[in-house]
């Protein structure tokens, strides 16, 4: 095959484009750190970069629903052991009441404080996590009680709420119920020091009357230890499952950058050999146009 001049010229501005476009390929990824920027560069790569991508906002999602689901789990616990407490104080006033040596005097001042207590009692069931009473079932933005003053024992408050649970999902297998109701968990209770305090404030209660409230105390006792209990295991549970979120995160992060994040070294590397090869071939180029334009003058 004959070579001529115009074949040499187009073939040294073909190899001089491609030598270009390499360096700017190079140059890019330094300037950047990416392999790639667009698709078409490289689309598996970009493929597997937005499976990772997809894979973290997963992982993210899953860690947010966590930190809810730990945060009412806490504010849940609080209460319960805020709960404990009353009931607790309850119990021993009731013991102390239980007998009819005290005067009216004695027995007034004890009703109040239970009613001090069953308000209190009121008052940690309302308990909110932001605009959320966690109490309440799914029907946050409810206050669980009313108080109803008119009602008799056993009916002095009205539950507002329902028992639904709510549900947080914190991996692929696990789906977690977060909430206690307080019809389950405080009705009763606060029914109970109402009557202690209708009781006390009524003179025909005998001490023994009073002391018939002590099983329902201790009851409320060992409820509230076992739902605290409870409380602790899914608290526990979470914490292992935040931890290994935060594993996967930092291995899915790693995955994503090998796959698309340059190596520096390399790439200082690639460019200098790069422009080597185009010095070269500028310099090749130079004599080619040279000795071509000598044979045109001639």
């Amino acid at each position: 095959m004959r070579v001529t001049n115009s074949m040499m010229v187009r073939n040294m501005l073909d190899h001089l484009q491609n030598n270009m476009g390499d360096l700017n390929d190079l140059n890019e990824q330094l300037s950047s750190g990416k392999l790639f920027q667009m698709p078409s560069d490289a689309p598996i790569k970009v493929s597997d970069s937005m499976n990772y991508k997809s894979q973290i906002n997963r992982n993210d999602q899953f860690q947010r629903n966590l930190n809810q689901a730990e945060n009412w789990l806490k504010t849940t616990e609080s209460s319960l052991k805020s709960a404990t407490k009353v009931i607790q104080r309850a119990r021993e006033l009731t013991i102390y009441t239980a007998n009819d040596t005290m005067t009216p005097e004695d027995r007034e001042t004890v009703a109040n404080e239970m009613k001090q207590l069953r308000d209190e009692l009121i008052d940690i069931s309302n308990a909110k996590l932001g605009d959320n009473y966690i109490f309440s079932g799914q029907k946050t933005d409810q206050k669980p009680f009313d108080v109803n003053t008119a009602g008799g024992i056993g009916s002095f408050v009205d539950y507002k709420g329902d028992i639904s649970s709510i549900e947080r999902r914190l991996n692929e297998n696990v789906q977690m119920g977060v909430n206690l109701n307080g019809r389950e968990v405080f009705k009763k209770e606060i029914e109970a020091l109402n009557k202690i305090y209708n009781d006390l404030s009524d003179p025909t209660k005998t001490g023994e009357d009073i002391g018939d409230n002590l099983s329902g105390m201790d009851d409320a006792i060992n409820k509230y230890a076992e739902l605290r209990s409870e409380i602790g295991g899914k608290l526990q549970r979470t914490g292992n499952i935040a931890d290994r979120l935060e594993a996967n995160k930092v291995h899915l992060r790693s995955l994503k950058s090998k796959n698309e994040d340059a190596d520096l070294a390399k790439t200082i590397t690639e460019l200098k050999m790069e422009e080597t090869v185009y010095r070269a071939s500028l310099a090749s180029g130079s004599r080619i146009m040279q000795q071509s334009l000598v044979d045109f003058i001639r």
